[in-house]
């Protein structure tokens, strides 16, 4: 579990990796700009900064709500109690990942700040080097010089170690310059006991997001043959 560090009586800072000196400035775009750390930004399910200190390479990402509820509260979330927050309950579960050598970021810290009873948080997680996400690939014309099968027995890794991927797509999916295959994103997710409904509905989320984006991108498309290579590799 992450260690906790009270910082105000307000906002605590979660830890994860004990050798580094982590801190609240550690959260702060505007603090790595001013260091020449800074360099790049990102959307997903929150938004995401990309890190080269001398302590390493890191992924800030701020927690922020989706659909309507987003359109008048970007980021504050109830509070009601730390191992409730998205920051710890997504550290501990990159922590026991790591621990079942998933690939997966190597867990650094988070933070959370609470007002008026609701919070806002921060994650940091270490860089994946050299990876592109499933959805840049397919994208750039390469759908077809990647492992699907290797991807398929990636996620049933995951699937038999009971971790529940709530927004399983091929934005989640990364592929390093060695072909290894890495999954990142974990908000809202958890290890659960093994279910065939579960393990399927991961997998048909997966296959309608890159059916989304084949709709919405000329030149992005899955043929029938690499999906079912991916089957392949997933059932074994």
């Amino acid at each position: 579990m992450p260690q906790t560090i009270k910082i105000s009586p307000n906002t605590t800072l979660l830890k994860s990796d004990p050798a580094l000196p982590l801190s609240t400035t550690w959260f702060d775009p505007e603090f790595w700009q001013s260091q020449q750390a800074l360099t790049g930004t990102g959307n997903g399910r929150g938004a995401v900064w990309f890190i080269n200190s001398q302590f390493g390479k890191f992924v800030i990402r701020r927690y922020r709500r989706g659909g309507l509820i987003a359109k008048f509260n970007k980021s504050r979330f109830l509070f009601t109690g730390l191992a409730n927050t998205r920051p710890w309950l997504e550290l501990s579960l990159l922590e026991t990942m790591n621990k079942l050598s998933l690939p997966v970021p190597r867990p650094i810290g988070g933070i959370f700040t609470v007002k008026y009873g609701f919070y806002k948080a921060e994650l940091l997680t270490e860089t994946i080097t050299n990876a592109e996400d499933l959805f840049d690939i397919i994208k750039n014309n390469r759908s077809d010089k990647i492992g699907w099968n290797e991807i398929g027995k990636v996620i049933k890794h995951f699937h038999n170690n009971g971790i529940y991927h709530s927004d399983l797509n091929c934005h989640n999916i990364m592929i390093d310059e060695q072909d290894k295959v890495w999954v990142i994103d974990f908000d809202k997710c958890e290890q659960r006991e093994p279910n065939k409904e579960w393990k399927q509905s991961n997998i048909d989320r997966l296959k309608r997001s890159i059916d989304k984006e084949s709709n919405q991108h000329s030149n992005f498309h899955v043929s029938e043959e690499l999906w079912q290579a991916f089957l392949e590799g997933y059932h074994g």
